[in-house]
């Protein structure tokens, strides 16, 4: 199995991340920004030597236009200092390329095909940099009558002086913002990751000692705000369901415990005593397979409510359910299993969305609970109105006080102490119909007798099924 590579960057702390970055950001901004400047002054500086530039050229022209080309020739062939003495040097050339005047001790212009072009005619005026005689210059060609062109050239030594000196103190400025960024990069993502060092440090604690302990303190509405949010309802989910795993378990070990001890007795009297009679010992046999059984409905139940044990929406794959028909099998079913109680029903067409199997065993869940309480020959009455499940009972009822916990797993009223069962069946009913997005209640019914009402959301498509 091939190992990812770390990159040098994940090895570094979140605080450290967020303080290049930042840096970068204000290196990227301040570098550019210094960019932005130096070529503006450049740009003005270079305008204004173009500009004088162009005002020596027009002299130049507006006398050769005076007094013609031969004066204005002489004129510049009388002219001795060199190049660097001279705030401008001019040349005419030809359009074959020879120079027609060029003032005595100044280096030659450079004469390229393009101050040829402009001699002939065949383009207009233009401005370029260039060396002469080793000296940066900005170089001027414009048209000098017919079939000369006219070069007047300005050194700028003094402009290249200028822009040294602002790059120095633009990358000065540059280097001293990076370091500010990084100082001021590195206090903000601080601050900015206090929360985040807080929540880490709980997560770790929890992580270490198991114990969730108080919530953290959430201030604001920021995203770091949203999180702390977010974690401590993890947290409290996480800690409610550790809790409701450790009551499943000491509520599932006392409940079994007395089974278990009964079984084990039986077994040990069944194994142990050779002095019982042949009836005695069938009805021991009996009383096991019975036991059995019991536990066997136990176990399942605790299964079935683990299964559901954290409130979220019913495990397994969800379909459209006819709960009518269901319920109408479930009534045939519990009639067969309860021959001595009478079950009516009236059902009307119900479609739900759910688990099909979670729903069967929670409705015969309510229908074994109707039968158990009601007396030989009573009558339960199972009807489905609206989005509404009602099965009615003709039993003793519920106390008043048994109420608020009848659908608690393992709870037995004061009237149910001698009654036989797991005491988990309503506490499937409502873990089922809770995780369909339903609610389950319990009430006395008018006349004598309990009531459970059951309310399920009806499906959004109208589809058919089964």
């Amino acid at each position: 199995m091939r190992r990812g590579r770390v990159s040098p960057a994940s090895r570094l702390s979140l605080r450290a991340r967020l303080a290049l970055v930042a840096a970068g950001a204000v290196a990227a901004t301040v570098v550019g920004a210094s960019a932005v400047v130096y070529l503006a002054v450049r740009h003005d500086l270079l305008l204004g030597v173009d500009s004088g530039l162009q005002s020596r050229a027009t002299v130049l022209e507006s006398r050769r236009s005076r007094h013609g080309t031969a004066d204005v020739v002489r004129q510049l062939l009388r002219h001795a200092p060199g190049l660097a003495a001279l705030p401008t040097a001019t040349q005419v050339t030809e359009a074959d390329g020879a120079v027609l005047a060029l003032p005595p001790f100044q280096p030659p212009l450079p004469v390229t095909a393009r101050v040829r072009a402009v001699a002939a005619g065949r383009r207009p005026a233009f401005v370029e940099s260039a060396t002469v005689d080793g000296t940066a210059v900005r170089l001027l060609t414009v048209p000098f009558g017919r079939g000369l062109a006219l070069e007047v050239v300005r050194p700028v030594s003094g402009v290249e002086s200028e822009l040294a000196h602002l790059a120095t103190i633009l990358a000065v400025t540059s280097l001293a913002g990076v370091a500010i960024a990084v100082v001021l990069g590195a206090a903000v993502a601080g601050v900015a990751l206090r929360p985040v060092r807080r929540l880490t440090r709980t997560v770790e604690r929890m992580a270490a000692t198991r114990d969730f302990g108080p919530p953290l303190l959430v201030s604001g509405g920021d995203e770091l705000a949203r999180l702390a949010t977010s974690f401590n309802a993890v947290v409290a989910a996480l800690d409610q369901s550790r809790s409701a795993q450790r009551q499943l378990v000491a509520d599932a070990s006392h409940e079994l415990r007395t089974p278990l001890t009964s079984l084990r007795t039986n077994v040990e009297v069944l194994a142990g005593d050779e002095r019982l009679d042949p009836a005695e010992r069938l009805q021991l046999v009996h009383d096991l397979g019975a036991q059995l059984d019991g536990l066997a409905v136990l176990v399942a139940d605790l299964v079935e409510l683990a299964r559901h044990e954290d409130g979220g929406p019913a495990p397994g794959p969800r379909e459209l359910v006819a709960l009518d028909r269901l319920v109408a099998t479930a009534v045939e079913r519990t009639q067969r299993d309860h021959p001595g109680v009478r079950f009516t029903s009236r059902l009307e067409p119900l479609l739900v969305e759910g688990v099909r199997a979670d729903l069967a065993r929670a409705v015969a869940n309510l229908l074994d609970n109707a039968a158990k309480w009601s007396p030989p020959g009573a009558e339960v009455t199972v009807t489905i109105e609206g989005a509404v499940l009602r099965v009615r009972d003709r039993g003793p009822g519920i106390d008043p006080a048994d109420l608020p916990r009848v659908f608690d797993r393992f709870y037995r009223g004061r009237s149910a102490r001698g009654v036989g069962g797991s005491g988990l069946g309503l506490a499937i009913v409502r873990r089922v119909v809770e995780g369909h997005g339903g609610a389950v209640s319990a009430a006395p019914a008018a006349g004598g007798g309990t009531e459970l009402v059951v309310r399920l959301p009806r499906a959004s498509d109208s589809g058919a099924a089964s």
